[in-house]
């Protein structure tokens, strides 16, 4: 194969901020050519093709999907804008980047999952975190060890930064638009999860920063198949201080490890350190690419179907929180028996 013909649906902040850069430099090595560009706003999908070199501009995705030759295409829009991409792609062989959270549906999910698995196609959701050298540290310190307990804490700003983010009924709330990075990487290391308890701290009407009406605190506990279990804290208060958090801990055999995307501690000791932090989406976009010249749907580390487990683990958050931190089991939501629906909240 040439350069892989690429499509893009959705040019908004998440792909021209972290997407394009690195794929253009795979468009310079002549393994990638941007065929199509394709958004609701026709100004963004034009400027975007000129910036980049994208051949062709489009607003319409079907017309995009009718008119082209396309080895892949990235999608990258809202999770509520779930239609049938990934069901037109499926049908027409043409492998998928998903940007997370994939939909707000698990039952959605699962039909995409379905189709996906069906035509053979390489699919991929966008946890670019699995490609830090520091998440490969981690996953080697772990071998031969028996994990027991892992944490997340994310103290950080409860501004607005673009509106369906900031709407509990167009995201999800924060534990499932920005937190599911962290979950995600917690099964890298651990494994799946199989059930969910969860207490929000919500927000009450007209308290914080308009259009913000999500909770200001998440706080989620997991139980995995293998046996673990761990607590990750989502927090939304630091609305006017400069000041954030991130730290991600596992803990197995007399070994406590840190990690952040730029080293990774054994015990309060650094074992490994990267001088620039790496750039994952670049990483993760070359791991896409070589899948999809290979033809290889299970070699790249995100695969659609396996993430489906990240998804059901943050939305099942949002369930048992709205039931008073009840025991939600993920397979029942997989099945249907258990379902979160999006509400608008004042």
């Amino acid at each position: 194969m040439s350069g892989l013909r690429l499509g893009f649906i959705g040019l908004g902040h998440i792909t021209q901020n972290a997407h394009l850069a690195p794929l253009s430099e795979l468009v310079e090595s002549g393994d990638v050519v941007f065929q199509a560009f394709c958004d609701v706003h026709e100004e963004t999908a034009s400027e975007q093709a000129k910036k980049w070199g994208a051949k062709s501009v489009y607003t319409d995705y079907r017309a995009m999907f009718d008119a082209e030759e396309l080895d892949a295409v990235y999608l990258c829009i809202p999770p509520t804008l779930h239609t049938d991409v990934e069901l037109i792609a499926a049908e027409k062989g043409i492998a998928l980047f998903v940007e997370k959270p994939q939909t707000l549906d698990v039952q959605q999910a699962v039909e995409y999952r379905d189709a996906i698995e069906a035509a053979g196609i390489v699919a991929q959701v966008g946890f670019m975190s699995r490609y830090y050298p520091a998440s490969e540290k981690v996953c080697e310190l772990l071998e031969g060890l028996t994990p027991r307990h892992a944490q997340v804490q994310l103290f950080y700003s409860g501004k607005h930064v673009r509106l369906w983010t900031s709407r509990m009924e167009l995201c999800g709330g924060s534990f499932v638009e920005n937190t599911i990075h962290m979950v995600d990487l917690l099964r890298f290391f651990l494994g799946d999860i199989s059930a969910v308890s969860a207490f929000y701290f919500d927000r009450k009407s007209g308290e914080g920063p308009e259009p913000i009406n999500m909770p200001h605190v998440y706080n989620v506990n997991y139980q995995f198949a293998r046996g673990a279990v761990a607590n990750a804290t989502t927090s939304r208060v630091l609305t006017n201080v400069p000041y954030q958090r991130r730290t991600l801990t596992v803990v197995a055999d007399d070994t406590l490890i840190d990690w952040s995307t730029q080293d990774v501690s054994v015990n309060g000791e650094i074992v490994a350190q990267w001088d620039d932090r790496p750039n994952a989406f670049a990483l993760q976009a070359r791991a896409f690419v070589d899948a999809v010249k290979k033809s290889d749907p299970k070699s790249v580390r995100s695969p659609y179907s396996e993430a489906l487990n990240s998804l059901t683990a943050v939305l099942g958050a949002n369930v048992s929180a709205a039931q008073g931190g009840e025991r939600v089991v993920l397979d029942d939501m997989i099945q249907g028996k258990v379902v979160w629906t999006p509400k608008e909240v004042a």
